[in-house]
């Protein structure tokens, strides 16, 4: 709900500040509210605390939703247009080696250090991440701050994003994705595998650290293909969906755990095809103030699904079975890429999207 609040409210701000002042001013608003995590959890716990803990982590939730539209924003204003491709591609594979990395090992280290350490360790990357980010020199755009009203800045992105013919197929796709992508959540895949594969939870850790090594694995291959990637962004984007969306579908019938592990490791590499053609198609959109308006109001859709697709895929977990869930899960992201291949390759609404058109503007 955090993130949902964060992509409504940023559009706001975003173009009141300088975009990475405004992506330092975030990191630094999470470290000191991680700071007070750490010094409740040195606390005796009880319920005034435990209250205080969920109210710090939903406001670190709704600063860390910043990230991710001014990123890619920054990345739009300071990568060249032929370098963009390999330059997502990068930054995903650093960020998916960290989520591998916190899958295999969190637990692990949680156990052995315990919570305050670990929190402490967070601080670090954190305060880390914000010196990196006093080494990125964002190329001055302009001086003039917009005059738009309050509300015509926080309604511009959503505008745009479905009055734009090709940002609203992909934004249907999108949603269509969000809906079943709770599939992936831990109590699903745990489900998964202790009642279609019968096994326990070691298991349930390797399908997830396989996926996020399968990601990583994408990143880099998106890497070496980033220059046959150029212009053809369409063609990878639905390609890298409807593989992912087979492997799903294939994924529901699966009794043999080393399998189902197998297709997992696929599915990263489709994913991040699919998800790095089209970050750079949004990229690809417009001029980077108003693409961090855009990328907020899709974080905040996206997220809104989201919520009701948790309590959606649960009861019908508990209805039809978790196998027949992830099968129609499947099905439905077969569907979305047909869907986007109709409008978006067929009948050419992704053309626009494919080369930068603001770059002469």
């Amino acid at each position: 709900i955090s993130r949902m609040i964060s992509g409504v409210l940023l559009p706001a701000i975003s173009d009141r500040f300088k975009l990475s002042n405004l992506l330092i001013f975030s990191q630094l608003t999470q470290l000191v509210l991680l700071l007070g995590l750490l010094l409740l959890f040195l606390q005796e716990l009880n319920t005034t605390i435990l209250i205080l803990i969920f109210i710090l982590l939903a406001f670190i939730s709704f600063f860390n939703g910043f990230f991710s539209p001014i990123k890619s924003s920054i990345v739009k204003t300071i990568v060249k247009e032929n370098l963009r491709v390999k330059a997502n591609s990068l930054i995903a594979s650093v960020d998916q080696t960290f989520l591998f990395a916190g899958w295999t090992f969190g637990g692990l280290l949680l156990a052995l250090l315990g919570k305050q350490i670990i929190l402490f360790i967070t601080f670090c990357l954190v305060l880390l991440s914000i010196v990196c980010l006093l080494f990125v020199k964002v190329n001055k755009t302009s001086n003039i701050k917009s005059q738009e009203g309050l509300l015509s800045r926080l309604t511009t992105g959503w505008k745009y994003l479905f009055q734009h013919k090709g940002l609203r197929i992909i934004i249907i796709m999108d949603l269509m994705e969000a809906w079943v992508g709770t599939i992936w959540i831990g109590a699903v895949t745990l489900t998964f595998v202790e009642e279609a594969l019968g096994k326990g939870e070691v298991w349930w850790g390797y399908i997830n650290g396989g996926y996020y090594l399968g990601t990583i694995l994408g990143g880099l291959m998106v890497y070496r293909l980033s220059k046959l990637m150029q212009g053809h962004l369409t063609v990878f984007m639905l390609t890298g969906s409807a593989i992912f969306g087979l492997l799903t579908f294939a994924y529901g019938f699966v009794t043999n755990p080393y399998l189902a592990l197998f297709l997992v490791l696929l599915m990263g590499p489709a994913y991040q095809i699919r998800d790095l053609a089209q970050e750079t198609m949004f990229q690809n959109s417009t001029d980077e103030k108003t693409l961090t308006k855009i990328l907020a109001a899709k974080s905040a859709l996206v997220q809104f699904i989201f919520i009701f697709s948790i309590v959606g895929i649960g009861t019908l977990t508990d209805l039809i079975g978790v196998r027949l869930v992830y099968i129609l899960s499947g099905g439905l992201l077969i569907f979305s890429s047909i869907f986007g291949f109709i409008h978006l390759q067929l009948q050419r609404k992704g053309i626009s999207l494919e080369t930068d058109k603001t770059k002469a503007l």
